[in-house]
């Protein structure tokens, strides 16, 4: 019986550290963001077409709604970036982008704020906005007559 015993505490002990390390990856994987699950399969399929590229391109809406097409790329390592939409509580991303990646943003009227304006390159409805000085925080908005 003390085998026994010491073989179903050895078990338990082995289960209580299996639960450890997955609740320790799911705890990561929600802080950071990289939940592989929740990726619709277009996304990974973009991503992998643009892989190649070296940039990294994410529709924030959908492309056929009316109204001002945002585009913002990250030339720097890290670009904090906020946009949003035309509700008072409308936010349509709030966060950093990587080098070479580029987010597409489609609104009636958007306003898009940047921590560096000299680290992304900003076009508004197909036309690129003057760029900015390196660490100067600058707000880009989008025509409200469209």
């Amino acid at each position: 019986m003390g085998l026994a015993r010491i073989a179903i505490a050895v078990l338990a002990v082995v289960l209580a550290c299996g639960l450890l390390v997955i609740g320790g990856m799911a705890l990561w994987g929600a802080l950071t963001g990289k939940d592989d699950k929740n990726k619709p399969s277009a996304a990974s399929s973009q991503a992998s077409s643009t892989a190649g590229s070296g940039t990294d391109t994410k529709p924030s809406a959908p492309a056929s709604q009316v109204g001002n097409t945002i585009t913002v790329r990250c030339l720097v390592a890290q670009c904090p970036v906020f946009v949003s939409g035309p509700g008072a509580n409308d936010v349509q991303f709030n966060g950093n982008l990587r080098q070479n990646e580029t987010r597409i943003f489609n609104e009636t009227r958007l306003t898009v704020a940047v921590q560096d304006a000299g680290g992304v390159t900003v076009t508004i409805n197909g036309h690129v906005q003057p760029p900015g000085r390196h660490g100067e925080a600058k707000t880009y908005e989008a025509p409200t007559g469209q």
